[in-house]
């Protein structure tokens, strides 16, 4: 579940195999306590400032930017608290997924993380509440539509850090030359114009359901029937009959009214979909309005482009939107939780903070950050949507293997033999018997 550029298919494929490895590592820390020593110790007092030790801070790299802003805001961040030293680690995304069991398995717990995979470490009682290494008004400033997921049992121990949205992506060339005068906001209006763009030489709408990002896509086409991956109660949903409805809508798209790609079910977003967009053959697919779509599938394109939020078979459905964010997390160590406090709090303030998701270009989790880049043309339009953003259940101890399973055969549905209440009734048994 993450939204960092560059080798996306790569981190989904050590996702899996390293989730396990997260979990087993998580019991073995819980076995053997949270008692890792701060790094240079650190007496924690809070009194005028006067918090003093070494904390280590291990980030992920999103881009070639990504180590020069951290290394300028660590030294920023020491002069201003000069009793505060900081260990920087700087470490691309496919590394860190190798290096964080290694730290926790044995024990060499960071004082501040940039990682995804919180729910065991808080269920195993290595983190700190939020509300512990957060100021009042830095925790107030969150987004609330991403709290919920950031919590366990009601608390939050993941930190937002930064986010992205799913749009609906349309190319207004396409929709000029097939007569279409604005975007779909409904499934009906949605299958005309993918209609009227097929008539004019475009594929209707691109329909990613391969391995990359099936789990995505799906979302988007059940929340907005009204469906869900679990009911208001936890339990999980996935054959449910909206559910079922949804992927039969799908079904006929590619199958009766031949508005999709050839072979939906094995097409993935990057390398398929967003690649195809880009040399201007789509009509309409599945977008982020900006990230890696924006700043690398749509580099050098002509294509004219724009994003709308997603359709839904009926205005009765609440407009919404995917939201993914990547996190941040403070383990417990001795004497720590005032300076990563105070190191949190400088983060998150306001000019700190929308450089980062400025250089990086992706959407902000605050409320400030937000209000300043509204106006963006691009990056105003996927601010709109982050109060209404859907997620992923991934606080469940199973949705690391539906996820795997959704992606490896959800996209099987799309066959004109195969059935979707089947398909769906696979994946709901495995989401029961996983945890």
């Amino acid at each position: 579940m993450s939204i960092r550029r560059g080798a996306r298919r790569a981190w989904r494929a050590r996702w899996a195999r390293s989730a396990g490895a997260v979990a087993a590592v998580g019991a073995v820390a819980l076995a053997a306590g949270c008692g890792g020593s701060s790094s240079g110790g650190g007496s924690g007092s809070s009194s005028g400032g006067s918090a003093s030790g070494t904390i280590s801070v291990v980030m992920a790299q999103y881009s070639n930017l990504t180590a020069p802003y951290w290394k300028s805001l660590v030294a920023n961040f020491e002069k201003k608290y000069p009793k505060i030293k900081v260990q920087l680690k700087v470490i691309d995304w496919d590394d860190l997924l190798q290096q964080v069991p290694t730290m926790i398995s044995t024990r060499n717990y960071p004082d501040v993380l940039n990682y995804n995979a919180y729910s065991t470490f808080a269920a195993s009682g290595l983190l700190q509440p939020a509300k512990d290494v957060l100021s009042p008004s830095t925790e107030a400033d969150f987004e609330s539509s991403f709290l919920a997921s950031d919590s366990i049992k009601g608390t939050q121990y993941a930190i937002p850090w930064i986010a992205s949205v799913r749009a609906l992506g349309y190319n207004k060339q396409a929709f000029a030359k097939a007569g279409i005068s604005s975007p779909p906001s409904t499934w009906a209006q949605f299958v005309t114009d993918a209609q009227k763009a097929k008539k004019a030489g475009y594929v209707g709408y691109c329909l990613p359901l391969g391995s990359e990002e099936a789990q995505a896509e799906w979302s988007l086409w059940m929340w907005s029937n009204g469906g869900g991956w679990t009911s208001s109660s936890g339990q999980w949903t996935v054959n449910s009959a909206k559910n079922v409805q949804a992927l039969n809508f799908l079904r006929s798209l590619s199958n009766t009214d031949k508005v999709t790609e050839p072979n939906p079910g094995s097409t993935n977003r990057t390398d398929g979909c967003w690649a195809e967009f880009a040399q201007g053959k789509v009509a309409m697919t599945e977008v982020m309005p900006l990230g890696t779509f924006q700043t690398t599938s749509m580099k050098g394109s002509s294509v004219q482009w724009a994003s709308t939020p997603w359709p839904r078979s009926s205005t009765s459905v609440p407009q919404f939107t995917l939201g993914v964010q990547d996190l941040l997390m403070s383990f417990k160590k001795p004497g720590n939780t005032v300076m990563v406090r105070d190191f949190l709090d400088y983060v998150y303030t306001k000019s700190n903070y929308l450089k980062f998701a400025k250089d990086e270009g992706f959407l902000p989790t605050t409320k400030s950050a937000s209000a300043a880049m509204a106006s963006d043309p691009v990056t105003g339009e996927g601010i709109k949507l982050l109060p209404t953003a859907k997620f992923y259940p991934g606080t469940n101890a199973a949705w690391n293997k539906v996820q795997s399973t959704v992606q490896s055969q959800l996209g099987t549905a799309m066959a004109p033999s195969a059935s979707a209440s089947k398909v769906l009734g696979q994946i709901q048994q495995i989401a029961q018997t996983s945890g």
